[in-house]
């Protein structure tokens, strides 16, 4: 872990007594070679200049901002975090976690032989090649970072997505695990050896993903209502992956078909040469190589733009997670920012800098950075050696925007036209509300939608309704969800083909206070509707949950709809003064940790039948043969 995470660790922890470089260094007096305080000093420094600390109080505490301690609850390095919370704010959170992941993880998935750089090379360009004009990156270790993104993609969208299609026929089937999948760990090694890739990288990544995610719904900051979670795999929908196994053999190479049967045999010579398993420009590399080109500069930028005595060592400590991009020139950078805080004229400024500078035009973006000796008295700067020069010319960016964007919470307003704006104006279709126990939700939205428009289903038997407001509500009494209302045997009762939303408002602790009983509630809920959604077609049809946040990242719920292929969309503190009030509590005694009801949005995102066949009929005869039964 870097020192500035350690540090802002450190002023996050409750304990007050640890506040001042001077004390954080005390913290380590036991340690084999504690810091020296100046350089903790210069840590403080850098946080309060991204604001993540705020200045001492009268009793002399560094307070940690809600970006502060959003950073904090990432187990990453801080560049990494900072890395994640720039995607976010660009729309890619979920490949920025990634990428912050790649970033502090050795070794990657990506398999590097021991020496052989030239053959990590020719693994690496089977899933991201920088050859491409579209593409912007330079450095070494960005172009790994982006192959090893592609990867663990292609592990998803290939391996895990056919299994993950094999585990909802087993549940459809109601059937006890199949041999296949009990020797799932085996087989996945095989495949992750056929493609270059080590298994148990993939799965600390993958790890470390639910671990950021889940802090990101805890903490809900600014950009996370409208990050869109269908991940940039699936983008073409047309991708497909066939195995084309090689075996060499006593100087001999056989060309062989990927069956389950030759996986049995020996892998020590096989590898799968369909190459490149991810082509140009599939999975949206392009867009996601160019946000992290501009990521990394604005980064580099800000780290330079702090006032401590050792931002020159900030960037290039930076620069070792990017090594192969020149680092930014730190006396560009200082003379950059006196110009724009002092909002200076005409340039009249003698500059002295161990970096060469002759006249060049001035743009208003900035593209500036001297090498050489010392700089005259200029209007214009630019550098004499040009392209040749090794040090970056990238484009200068303020810093004196980042305080004013730096990391807010979500705001805390609920208005019901966030959700209703879902169910549309149109009277055809309806909306589903699932497991209402007491009929206290399905009251309240027929108050905001057309009643006749409302199914709800609830596991009460039926009894006599006083509300006038449920009198043209479709209720389905005596149904116990999620095992009757989704997928139960004979006719079912609710007319799926014109399901338009489904909504469930879950009371989980009713069930069990096991948060374990409760996430299988949840999986289960998540299977039934997948297969529903997959048998009948019924791709437009939008899930929302309203949950507790904190319960939300507790049971790990967008995993466990992934898991499914439903993708969380968008979300939004859900309105109980229009819907009514959640049952399930949750209390947290945490600063900037607020806990709020939310309503969360999942699209079904179906797997490729180019890819996969027609399994959508395997399901469809299945569910036949149940309502049939």
């Amino acid at each position: 872990m870097s020192l500035r995470q350690q540090v802002l660790q450190i002023c996050c922890a409750e304990s007050r007594a640890i506040n001042d470089p001077k004390g954080v260094v005390y913290v380590s007096i036991k340690a084999l070679d504690p810091p020296d305080a100046e350089v903790v000093e210069d840590a403080l420094n850098l946080l309060l200049h991204v604001k993540a600390l705020e200045k001492p109080s009268s009793r002399g505490r560094y307070e940690p901002t809600f970006y502060g301690r959003l950073l904090a609850s990432f187990a990453l390095s801080f560049d990494s975090s900072v890395l994640v919370v720039k995607f976010g704010e660009a729309g890619m959170l979920r490949e920025g976690i990634l990428l912050g992941i790649l970033m502090d993880t050795q070794p990657l998935p990506i398999l590097h032989p021991f020496g052989d750089d030239h053959l990590f090379t020719e693994y690496i360009n089977c899933y991201f090649s920088a050859d491409s004009d579209k593409i912007v990156l330079t450095g070494r270790k960005e172009v790994a970072f982006l192959g090893n993104l592609c990867a663990f993609q292609f592990w998803q969208r290939v391996f895990k997505d056919k299994h993950r299609l094999e585990h909802l026929k087993q549940v459809l089937k109601f059937e006890e695990m199949e041999p296949a999948t009990l020797l799932l760990p085996k087989l996945e090694e095989e495949w992750c050896f056929f493609h270059h890739l080590l298994q148990s990288s993939l799965h600390h990544v993958s790890e470390m993903y639910e671990d950021v995610l889940n802090s990101m719904h805890r903490f809900r900051p600014n950009f996370l209502p409208a990050s869109n979670g269908i991940p940039t795999y699936y983008s073409p929908y047309e991708f497909g992956h066939t195995c084309l196994l090689e075996c060499q053999q006593q100087g001999e190479i056989d060309a062989l078909s990927s069956s389950d049967e030759q996986l049995e045999q020996s892998n020590e010579t096989r590898k799968c040469v369909a190459v490149p398993f991810v082509a140009s420009g599939h999975f949206q590399t392009n867009d996601v190589a160019e946000n992290l080109v501009n990521t990394i500069k604005e980064i580099r930028v800000q780290c330079a733009g702090d006032t401590s005595r050792n931002y020159p060592a900030i960037i290039n400590d930076y620069d070792s997670h990017m090594n192969g991009g020149a680092p930014l020139c730190v006396y560009f950078v200082s003379f950059a920012l006196v110009l724009e805080h002092d909002n200076l004229g005409p340039i009249h400024v003698q500059i002295f800098c161990y970096f060469f500078t002759t006249p060049a035009k001035l743009k208003p973006t900035g593209s500036l950075l001297p090498c050489g000796a010392m700089c005259d008295y200029v209007h214009h700067i630019g550098c004499r050696n040009g392209d040749l020069c090794s040090f970056s010319h990238d484009s200068y960016q303020p810093i004196s925007s980042y305080g004013s964007n730096v990391c807010q919470p979500e705001a805390d307003h609920a208005d019901a036209s966030s959700l209703l704006r879902l169910f549309g104006t149109s009277s055809v279709g309806y909306i589903l509300l699932l497991d209402d126990a007491n009929m206290h939700f399905t009251s309240n939205l027929a108050n905001h939608c057309k009643p006749s428009r409302i199914i709800s289903t609830t596991s009460l038997t039926e009894t006599s309704i006083c509300d006038p407001l449920l009198t043209d509500v479709r209720i389905l009494w005596g149904l116990h969800h999620p095992y009757q209302t989704i997928l139960n045997k004979g006719e079912n009762p609710i007319p799926w083909n014109e399901v338009k939303i489904v909504l469930w408002f879950p009371y989980l602790d009713s069930h069990s206070d096991d948060l374990d009983v409760q996430k299988i509630l949840v999986q289960n809920f998540f299977e039934y509707l997948a297969i529903r959604i997959l048998g009948d077609t019924l791709f437009e049809v939008k899930i929302i949950l309203a949950m507790n946040n904190i319960k939300f990242s507790q049971l790990e719920v967008e995993k466990l709809a992934r898991e499914s292929f439903f993708f969380l969309t968008e979300s939004f503190p859900f309105d109980e003064a229009s819907f009514g009030e959640l049952l399930d509590t949750v209390t947290v005694n945490k600063p900037m940790l607020m806990p709020r009801s939310v309503s969360y949005v999942f699209d079904m995102q179906p797997p490729s039948d180019m890819q996969f066949g027609d399994y959508a009929s395997v399901f469809q005869k299945h569910l036949h043969d149940r309502e049939t039964s």
